[in-house]
C-alpha cells in the first residue's frame, strides 16, 4: 500500500531561495534532508539552518592553487602555507588560505558554520537558539527584525504592542492578549497565575476577597489570609500579635498552658483547669458532659455494669422493653422482652405484630395468617373442615373453586405456589413477561456484564416472526433503553434448553438486519451460536446476538425450541469509548482500508502508554473457548499492515500502541507498545519523505503486535493509539478473528 503524502510549503521556500541565489552570482549550498532512523525515546531535532555533510555540495569551489598554479596538488585540493588541503572541509583554510573557522563552528562546502543543535522548535540564529514563532529580532526566520511597536506571533510580525503595565499573555497568538498582571484573578503576576475560587488579585497578588464568620482578614508581608483572632496564636486578639512560646490563644487573650493532666476549659465565662479524666461536665475534652446515670472514668463516660446508654439514659438491655437487646429495639404486640429478646408468652406466637393463640384463633389457625373460611372454626390449631358450596379447604384454609385460578399461593390446585417471576393466570403460573406489553426492564451497564433468570414454562408466543429457527414458539420479553449509541450483547450462555433471541423497536417492528457485524436477519435473530463448549457456553445451541444500536427504546424476547429456564446476560459498549469509534465489526481475517489518526484529545489510556493521539477503537466477538485466539498487527509482516513511523517534514516520530478491553469484565486484556522483531515479524514503520525523496523503512522496529489473545465471551475492543506525535500517524490494521 502507498501511503499519502504531505506536501509542505517549507520545500517550496527552500527552492525559491536557492534559485534567487543563482540568479545573482551569489554561490550557495544546497541543504539535503536525507532519511531519518530516530525513536521516540531518542529523537533527534532536524535544523534546517545546518547542512548534512554526508552530501556532496552542490556548488564547485575554486580548489586550483593562485594564479592558476596546481601547486603539484591533487584534483580538488589547493596550495595554502607549501600543503595540499581541501578548502571545503579544512578547518584552518575553509573556503581559501588562511580563513579558519571557530571552535564552535565546523567547515561544511567552503563555509564556516555553527555546530549548535537547539531544541524544537527553537533554531541556531546568531550563534544562538530562538524562537522563530515568538522572536521579535528573528520573526519566521533568522534576522528578520519586527518593525518598532509590533510583536512576533506565529512567525509573523504583527502591529500592537500592550498598553503600558499590560503583557502578552499569548505570544503564540495571531493576536495579543494584554492582561493587566496587577489585577487579573486568571493571570495574577505572572501570565497563568490563576487565583483560587472565591480569591481576588491585588498588586499582583492572590488574596481572600472576604472572610467568613469567626475571621478577620490580616494581611502579612503583602499577603493576605482569613484569621481566627480568638484563637490564632499568630493573631492572638489583633492581627500580627503573637503569643509566646509554650501559650496559647484562648478567647483572643495569650494564656499559658494548664499542667498535665488538666486542659483549659472554659467554665462560667471563666477559663479552668479541669481533670478531664474524671469531670463528668468535661469528660475526655471540654464541654463533654456525661449523660444521666454516667460517671467519668479514664475521660469515658460510662453507665454500671450490665447497663448501656440509650437515648441519654443508661438502660438494661436483657430486660428493657423500648430497647430489647440493642437500643431503639422495642417490643411491641404484647411481647415481653426476655434475656435481651422480644418474645410472645408460652403458648402464643407473633403474627401481624400481635401475639395470638394459633390454636384457636380463626384468623391464624395453627400459623399466622391461615385464616378458617365461615362457618369453619379453629379447634387445636385446625379448621373445622366446614366449607361452603362451591369452595374447597386449602392449607387449613377455605378457598373458592374460582381463586384457584389466580391464587399465587394455590394456583388451579392446593399447595401449588408461583415462583417469583411468575403469577397465576388461568389455573397455571406463567411468566409475568409473557407478553411484550408487560416486558421486564433490564438496564445496561458498560462498566461490566449483567444478567438475570427466567422461564419460558407455560409462556405463549407473542411478537412479530422473524426468519429465524425457533423464534416462534414460547417466549418471554425484556426491555431496555439505549442511552447512548454503541454495541449491544445479548446470549444464553448455560441455559437450560435449546434457546433463541431476537430484537425489537420500542413498538415491536423487529430491528433491520446488519449484514455487517454477522447477524443477516431481522431482529438480529439467532437460533444457535454455534460457540460449542467454552467460556461460559455449555452447547452450540444457546443464542447470541450483537449488534450497533442508536439510542432508544428496545425489547429482546427470549424463546426456543421447547421450554424452560434460562440465564439471559447481557453488554455494552459505547461509541464514547474510544475518540474515534467503528460501528463496523472486525470479522475474519484480513488488512483494513488506510486510517489516519484525526487531532483531539484521547478519551482512553492504556497499562503500558498511548494517549498521544485520538485512539481508533474497533469491536468483535470471542465466544470464550480457551482455544479460540485473536491476533492484531500493524507490522508490515502480517498481511499488508503498515505504519508512518517518521514524517520528516511535519518533524514527528509516531510509535503506535496496541490494546484489548473486555466488555465482560470490564479489564484491559493486553497491551503492547514494541514487538521485537524477529525471523518472520518486521515491524518497521515507514519514513515519509516529501517528494521527490521516496520514502524508506525505519531501522527500528516500534510496530506494536498483539498476538495469540484470548478475549472472555462476548464484545471485545481493540484500541490503536501512538505513545508520540500527536494526530496525522496513518496506519493500516491486520486482524485475526473468529
Amino acid at each position: 500500500m502507498q501511503l499519502r503524502k504531505t506536501r509542505s510549503l517549507f520545500v517550496f521556500k527552500l527552492a525559491l531561495g536557492a534559485g534567487a541565489a543563482v540568479a545573482s552570482g551569489a554561490s550557495c549550498t544546497a541543504v539535503s534532508i536525507g532519511p531519518m532512523d530516530a525513536s521516540v525515546e531518542d529523537r533527534r531535532a532536524i535544523d534546517a539552518s545546518t547542512p548534512d555533510t554526508s552530501s556532496e555540495p552542490d556548488v564547485a569551489f575554486d580548489q586550483s592553487a593562485p594564479d592558476g598554479a596546481s601547486g603539484g596538488c591533487a584534483a580538488g585540493e589547493r596550495l595554502c602555507s607549501d600543503a595540499c588541503v581541501d578548502v571545503a572541509t579544512d578547518m584552518s583554510n575553509c573556503g581559501g588560505c588562511d580563513q579558519a573557522c571557530a571552535a564552535s563552528e565546523r567547515c561544511v562546502a567552503g563555509a564556516c558554520r555553527a555546530t549548535m543543535m537547539c531544541a524544537a522548535p527553537q533554531q541556531t540564529c546568531g550563534g544562538g537558539c530562538v524562537d522563530t514563532m515568538t522572536d521579535t529580532e528573528h520573526c519566521g526566520a533568522c534576522g528578520v527584525r519586527c518593525m518598532a511597536g509590533q510583536r512576533c506571533a506565529n512567525g509573523t510580525c504583527a502591529a500592537s504592542r500592550c498598553p503600558l503595565g499590560e503583557r502578552d499573555c499569548a505570544p503564540r497568538a495571531p493576536s495579543p492578549m494584554c492582561v493587566d498582571v496587577r489585577s487579573n484573578s486568571m493571570h495574577c503576576g505572572v501570565c497563568g497565575n490563576a487565583c483560587a475560587a472565591g480569591e481576588t488579585c491585588a498588586s499582583g497578588v492572590c488574596q481572600p476577597s472576604a472572610c467568613g464568620a469567626g475571621t478577620t482578614r490580616c494581611v502579612v508581608d503583602g499577603v493576605a489570609s482569613c484569621r481566627s483572632l480568638e484563637r490564632d496564636r499568630a493573631h492572638c486578639g489583633m492581627c500580627g500579635r503573637a503569643c509566646a512560646a509554650g501559650e496559647l490563644c484562648v478567647s483572643g487573650r495569650c494564656e499559658a498552658p494548664c499542667a498535665a493532666p488538666s486542659m483549659g476549659c472554659l467554665v462560667g465565662g471563666a477559663r479552668v483547669c479541669v481533670d478531664t479524666r474524671t469531670d463528668e461536665a468535661h469528660c475526655g475534652a471540654c464541654g463533654t458532659a456525661c449523660a444521666a446515670g454516667q460517671v467519668c472514668t479514664a475521660g469515658s463516660c460510662e453507665c454500671g455494669a450490665g447497663r448501656r446508654l440509650c437515648l441519654a439514659a443508661c438502660v438494661d438491655l436483657q430486660t428493657d422493653e423500648a430497647n430489647c437487646g440493642d437500643c431503639g429495639v422495642v417490643c411491641r404486640g404484647g411481647q415481653a422482652c426476655t434475656a435481651g429478646r422480644c418474645a410472645c408468652p408460652e403458648g402464643t406466637m407473633s403474627c401481624n405484630g400481635a401475639c395470638v393463640d394459633v390454636q384457636s384463633n380463626a384468623a391464624h389457625c395453627g400459623r399466622c395468617n391461615n385464616a378458617c373460611a365461615a362457618p369453619s372454626t379453629c379447634s387445636r390449631g385446625a379448621c373445622d373442615m366446614r366449607c361452603p358450596l362451591l369452595s374447597t379447604l386449602c392449607g387449613g384454609a377455605c378457598v373458592t373453586l374460582l381463586s384457584l385460578q389466580t391464587d399465587e399461593n394455590n394456583c388451579g390446585r392446593c399447595g401449588a405456589v408461583c415462583r417469583a417471576g411468575s403469577q397465576c393466570r388461568a389455573g397455571a403460573c406463567t411468566p409475568t413477561n409473557d407478553n411484550r406489553a408487560d416486558a421486564q426492564l433490564i438496564q445496561l451497564d458498560a462498566a461490566a456484564e449483567r444478567s438475570t433468570t427466567g422461564t419460558t414454562v407455560n409462556a405463549t408466543h407473542d411478537g412479530p416472526a422473524v426468519p429465524c429457527s425457533c423464534t416462534n414458539g414460547e417466549n418471554v420479553w425484556f426491555r431496555f433503553r439505549v442511552p447512548t449509541a454503541g454495541v449491544v450483547y445479548f446470549d444464553t450462555a448455560g441455559s437450560s434448553f435449546d434457546t433463541s433471541l431476537f430484537l425489537t423497536d420500542s413498538a415491536g417492528t423487529p430491528v433491520a438486519a446488519q449484514a455487517v457485524n454477522g447477524f443477516y436477519s431481522a431482529g438480529l435473530c439467532n437460533d444457535d451460536s454455534r460457540c460449542g463448549q467454552g467460556g461460559g457456553f455449555t452447547n452450540e445451541n444457546q443464542a447470541r446476538l450483537a449488534g450497533y444500536l442508536s439510542p432508544g427504546n428496545y425489547n429482546i424476547a427470549v424463546g426456543g425450541c421447547g421450554a424452560g429456564t434460562f440465564t439471559l446476560r447481557w453488554q455494552y459498549v459505547t461509541e464514547g469509548a474510544g475518540r474515534n469509534f467503528v460501528d463496523n465489526r472486525l470479522l475474519g481475517t484480513g488488512t483494513a482500508a488506510p486510517v489516519t489518526l484525526g487531532s483531539g484529545a484521547s478519551l482512553s489510556a492504556a497499562t503500558c502508554g498511548g494517549t498521544a493521539g485520538a485512539e481508533h477503537v474497533r469491536w468483535y466477538l470471542s465466544c470464550g473457548a480457551t482455544s479460540e485466539r485473536q491476533l492484531f498487527s500493524v507490522c508490515r509482516s502480517d498481511g499488508s499492515a503498515e505504519f508512518v513511523r517518521l514524517s520528516v517534514l511535519a518533524g514527528v516520530a509516531h510509535d503506535p500502541v496496541l490494546y484489548a478491553r473486555s466488555a465482560q469484565t470490564g479489564a484491559t486484556l493486553s497491551c503492547v507498545d514494541n514487538s521485537s522483531a524477529s525471523a518472520t515479524v518486521d515491524c518497521r514503520g515507514t519514513i515519509d519523505h516529501p517528494a521527490p525523496v521516496a520514502d524508506q523503512l525505519d531501522s527500528n522496529h516500534y510496530g506494536a503486535r498483539l498476538s495469540n489473545l484470548s478475549t472472555p465471551r462476548g464484545i471485545g475492543t481493540l484500541f490503536v493509539d501512538t505513545r508520540t506525535g500527536g494526530p496525522g500517524m496513518t496506519f493500516s490494521l491486520y486482524s485475526q478473528v473468529n
